[in-house]
């Protein structure tokens, strides 16, 4: 089955701390990779000011994941996000193949400086 791009963008409650954060982080980056998913790139928003209040929150930590991976990793993926109580929002979308090979060339670009 052929491997498609995906980005996948989670908003945390605000109160997490930096290393509680990357705990939940490490929570996805496991079932990506449990599930087969290849792991493109992670990228840490920060806490930014939501449109509307979510659960009497005002703010939320923003956090991107780019990934390949089959569909049906989605499902699982979403479900997981559903029962994290850290997890106000999310969105999972496919991307572009062109798109998650610019990221990588762009990744190593900035390795290789």
């Amino acid at each position: 089955m052929e491997l498609r791009c995906y980005e996948s963008v989670a908003v945390y409650v605000p109160e997490l701390d930096e290393s509680q954060l990357e705990e939940q982080v490490n929570l996805v980056r496991n079932i990506l990779e449990s599930g087969g998913a290849t792991l493109v790139d992670i990228e840490h928003w920060g806490k930014k000011r939501l449109a509307y209040e979510i659960n009497r929150k005002r703010e939320g930590q923003y956090v991107l994941f780019r990934f390949k991976a089959q569909g049906s990793l989605i499902e699982e993926l979403e479900r997981n996000y559903k029962l994290n109580s850290n997890i106000l929002r999310y969105l999972t979308v496919k991307i572009k193949d062109l798109e998650c090979q610019k990221t990588q060339e762009s990744e190593k670009e900035e390795k290789e400086e």
